[in-house]
């Protein structure tokens, strides 16, 4: 069940993230290594073999070589700013996870592991590791946000299950052998008996990950793929508080699955999960993130200042469609702008993105 069960959870992908990061930004305060000189009337950040590299010819090259990556950074940044104070909560929760960062790398590097965790945080573009963290805590309460707003076309659930393991996972029949049946027909017996679905589950599942506690998976929706697709299925198609039948996965065994959660008031106020949208993004479908982070701005009011090129290269990085730019009109000056070029003055935002404030 190990495939079947990974939570990957976002401490353990910050971890994988930072051990695998082999390119790292360089900071402004390297304009100070030769001090005081300068060449056609610039600083010269540094020199080789008597050939002066000046600031901008520097960042020109730093641009090239990490533009994209450190123009998303900073982007992202602003908009979860702007989402989302900090909080005491949020500085606790960075501070947990920057010392389970920190123990990994002691772990894997031993004494040099500080200069290596140093490089890591360096390649973010972050003064802290804890600064980085916080900012990927309210990025995900940005997505948590997103995925909230989009609950019917998610299909957002909320899954517990029964599994009922193969007798011999090497040699499947096609139906279950007599062994199989007669422990699935001993949960069907409990549940219509009136027993709850988790008390049946922490009796009978033999998947212990999750029997302990009452069978319950976690929030899923039509993006997560690290499911066995029979069960995802069968999973998304369940309305609130039904339970499927048996369902028989070739690689795991017999499931049988129940919805606790299908609509909003009913997940937001389960007992299960402390926060079910966040659980969500972090867990079973990471891949609302850069959609949560335009459409954030877009309420933020975000403003480019006519600044086409930058706006593409945000888009670009968010994977959205680039701004359409219009030809220039040949009609005389008094010609009525068409329908479509209102819309879209009418849908620029004016305010900019440096606001301040946000959520609590």
């Amino acid at each position: 069940m190990g495939n079947f069960l990974k939570k990957n959870w976002f401490v353990a992908l910050v971890i994988v993230i930072f051990a695998c990061i082999s390119v790292y930004y360089i900071y402004d305060t390297n304009k100070g290594k030769l001090k005081g000189k300068t060449a056609n009337g610039e600083d010269v950040v540094y020199s080789i073999n008597d050939t002066d590299i000046t600031a901008s010819q520097f960042y020109d090259k730093l641009y090239t070589t990490n533009g994209s990556s450190a123009v998303l950074s900073l982007f992202e940044k602003a908009v979860a700013d702007a989402s989302f104070k900090t909080t005491n909560d949020l500085k606790d929760q960075a501070a947990t996870q920057a010392d389970t960062i920190r123990s990994n790398y002691a772990a894997s590097y031993g004494s040099s592991y500080e200069s290596e965790l140093a490089t890591a945080v360096a390649a973010t573009g972050y003064e802290s590791l804890e600064d980085y963290l916080l900012t990927q805590l309210k990025l995900n309460n940005v997505a948590g946000e997103y995925a909230a707003n989009h609950f019917d076309e998610l299909k957002i659930r909320e899954i517990s299950y029964i599994l009922i393991q193969f007798e011999d996972s090497e040699n499947v029949p096609e139906t279950p052998t007599e062994d199989e049946q007669s422990r699935m027909d001993a949960v069907d017996k409990m549940l219509a008996d009136g027993s709850s679905f988790a008390d049946t589950a922490a009796e009978y599942s033999e998947d212990t990950s999750t029997s302990a506690n009452g069978g319950v998976l976690g929030v899923i929706d039509v993006n997560t793929s690290t499911l066995d697709k029979t069960f995802q299925e069968t999973a998304l198609s369940l309305s609130e508080g039904e339970v499927s039948d048996w369902v028989k996965s070739d690689e795991f065994g017999y499931f049988k699955i129940m919805c606790n959660a299908a609509t909003p008031e009913t997940l937001e106020s389960s007992e299960n999960i402390a926060d079910p949208y966040v659980s969500l993004v972090t867990t079973y479908d990471t891949t609302l993130l850069n959609s949560a982070i335009w459409e954030k701005a877009q309420t933020l009011g975000i403003d480019f200042k006519g600044n086409t090129d930058l706006e593409n290269e945000v888009r670009a990085a968010l994977g959205v469609e680039d701004v359409t730019t219009e030809p220039e009109s040949t009609a005389a000056p008094e010609t009525t702008a068409s329908p479509a070029s209102t819309a879209e003055a009418e849908s620029t935002p004016s305010a900019s993105a440096d606001s301040e404030g946000g959520n609590e």
